[in-house]
């Protein structure tokens, strides 16, 4: 046998050793982590996960459980505890899909609305405001006769 062809058997024999031990992992190196949350007890009482917080959204549930569900899910809602009192009640289950929507749907009857909170993000209920009538709606219109 020539050099030549020793040279190439063993170039063919360094790649196959090689690539096995490429397929098998370096030595030493644990296996990845599986991804996700975890499945302990203690995790799944926790509530770490937003999709497990459930929302009352039927009729006869409190105004303030509906707005702390919805805070626990990830949305980010701030308003005054005197202002939306633990009487107010959901009147009617909410048709609307979108949180803004959502959120004015539920607290109109009240007489709240909630608002774009600009400087911190998220919602801010605050309550409706009146439209102010104009002087010349309120005197009485003249009669002629």
């Amino acid at each position: 046998m020539s050099r030549i062809a020793i040279i190439i058997v063993m170039a063919i024999a360094s790649s196959c050793v090689a690539s096995a031990i490429h397929a098998q992992g370096r030595p030493g190196e644990a296996p990845p982590l599986p991804a996700g949350n975890g499945t302990d007890a203690d995790v799944r009482a926790k509530h770490a996960d937003p999709s497990a917080v459930e929302i009352p959204l039927y009729a006869g549930a409190k105004v303030v459980d509906v707005l702390q569900a919805l805070s626990d899910k990830g949305f980010l809602i701030k308003w005054d505890p005197k202002q939306v009192e633990p009487s107010m009640k959901l009147l009617e289950r909410p048709r609307a899909t979108r949180i803004d929507s959502l959120l004015n749907e539920i607290l109109a009857p009240h007489g709240m609305r909630a608002d774009h909170n600009l400087m911190d993000g998220g919602f801010r209920v605050r309550p409706i405001k009146k439209a102010k009538k104009e002087q010349g709606d309120s005197a009485p219109a003249a009669t002629s006769s």
